[in-house]
């Protein structure tokens, strides 16, 4: 059940089309995680992340976007896949 006031993630997914997908390291993120969170700061952004996904073994991470660019500068600065969405 979702909390009142709070969207889903795939809610979240439909208004921030834009995903870069983040293979979580097995030891997590650690301090670079900051490093993601600052870098969304740093530009006005809110962090909005979709839905998770674990696949063979190890766990993803989706990062959303409503901009495409921002999207692209995000995986420039940390890597991952860029989803783009279906048309």
């Amino acid at each position: 059940m979702a909390y009142k006031g709070r969207i889903g993630t795939k809610e979240i997914e439909r208004h921030y089309p834009h995903i870069v997908e983040l293979m979580v390291p097995l030891k997590g993120f650690g301090t670079r995680l900051n490093l993601m969170h600052d870098w969304h700061s740093f530009r006005g952004l809110e962090s909005q992340r979709g839905s998770g996904r674990y696949h063979d073994g190890r766990h993803y991470v989706r990062w959303c976007f409503a901009d495409p660019e921002d999207a692209k500068a995000f995986q420039k600065e940390f890597g991952g896949e860029l989803i783009r969405p279906s048309t």
